[in-house]
């Protein structure tokens, strides 16, 4: 019996160890099918991750472009917003209220030695046709150091004249409204398409000249009618500007200026001519928050035939003075100051003075105005226009 199934065992055994050995066969060349699909699957993944971290880095480096683009990049601006209460001699009265400037700014830095700066305005509010607003372009210039004492500017530039025309930023000075001899006389704002160089000296004495588009003015002698704003403006006769500056003193900050055109009118078939520009200003700060302002100004016509009227009643010859007294307290500071005004017709000849203050809020460059006022004409022909009455206003800067 043991015999017979021990036969049978060994007739069986080759069959059952056929198979076994061909299954594993089978399960070694599947797990190899699946090692090799996994390595390839592990490559895919490399290269992703690969391609990822070059994604990366790209966009890093993007960031980092974008960034120091930023940083070049310079944004600011003010505005201000009027309230004017007013009462005449002949009891006319009036109340507005006036959104009168929204600007911004923006500059860029190309290099060091190179940069672009803008200004862009919108006066009233509301600008388009019919409307009492207006947009404009007041600075748009590139400016270059040729070294550490000379830059030259290129564009629309403001004309370096008077204490106002280029800081005129509200918190920088008191008043809701800006002083009537800078207003009329010079004028302010005043901007021209030009060319300007500017040198300083280490004695603290700079050195500016410009040349640029002039006044398009007529035969009235009304000198801010004149301004262009560097819109399609007519350039026959251009305008010639130079200044001193003084700060070599601590809290002195001292200038003289002048502006020659050939022809005010731009026109060589009427009987205005030449038109001169001059005058000193200067501020002082006396330390212990006591400042004083004064600026004069005078401008002179020439004509061919100084026979007319304008020249034998001496409109010919502008002349205005503005002073100020003042005193902050910290946040809050308090003034004075007087503008007298001698124009190119009767009703462009008064004085007017103002009283008032500022109040600078915390940590800001936001500001808070209030100020009484009179205006008396010199002809009695006028006196029935003598204005009083007070202005408020709020006013910004960033």
């Amino acid at each position: 019996m043991k015999k017979l199934v021990l036969a049978a065992l060994l007739a069986i055994t080759p069959v059952t160890f056929a198979e076994t050995l061909e299954h594993v066969e089978e399960e070694v060349h599947l797990a190899m099918e699946t090692i090799q699909q996994l390595k390839a699957e592990l490559n895919e993944l490399k290269d992703a991750v690969k391609m990822q971290g070059e994604i990366q880095e790209a966009s890093v480096s993007s960031i980092a472009k974008t960034a120091k683009k930023f940083e070049k990049l310079h944004i600011g601006g003010y505005g201000e917003l009027h309230y004017n209460d007013t009462e005449t001699d002949d009891n006319s009265k009036s109340k507005k209220v006036d959104a009168h400037r929204f600007v911004l700014y923006f500059g860029y830095d190309f290099t060091d030695k190179v940069r672009f700066r803008s200004e862009f305005e919108l006066e009233h509010a509301i600008a388009g046709e019919g409307q009492t607003g207006e947009i404009e372009l007041e600075q748009m210039y590139v400016e270059v150091d040729m070294n550490d004492q000379t830059s030259i500017q290129t564009g629309v530039i403001l004309v370096p004249v008077g204490i106002m025309n280029e800081n005129h930023e509200p918190p920088t000075f008191y008043g809701v409204e800006r002083n009537e001899v800078e207003k009329y006389l010079l004028p302010s704002t005043w901007w021209a398409a030009g060319v300007k160089v500017n040198h300083r000296l280490s004695n603290g004495l700079t050195l500016e000249a410009m040349v640029g588009e002039g006044l398009n003015g007529d035969t009235s002698g009304y000198i801010r009618g004149g301004r262009q704003k560097s819109g399609n403006a007519v350039a026959n006769d251009l305008a010639y500007t130079v200044r001193a500056t003084y700060t070599g003193l601590p809290g002195l900050k001292a200038s003289l200026f002048m502006n020659h055109q050939s022809d005010f009118t731009q026109d060589s078939s009427d009987n205005i001519d030449k038109l001169d520009i001059y005058g000193a200003s200067a501020i002082y700060n006396f330390g212990d928050g006591f400042e004083v302002r004064a600026l004069h100004v005078q401008a002179e016509f020439d004509g061919k035939d100084e026979s007319s009227s304008f020249f034998t009643d001496g409109f010919d010859e502008h002349q205005g003075t503005f002073l100020e007294i003042s005193k902050r307290f910290g946040n809050l500071g308090i003034f004075v100051n007087n503008s007298i005004v001698s124009g190119e017709k009767i009703s462009r000849q008064y004085t007017v003075q103002q009283a008032g203050f500022s109040y600078w809020i915390q940590g800001t460059d936001a500001v808070i105005k209030a100020n009484y006022f009179e205006k008396d004409y010199s002809s009695d022909t006028k006196s029935d226009d003598d204005t009083d009455g007070f202005h408020l206003g709020m006013g910004y800067e960033f």
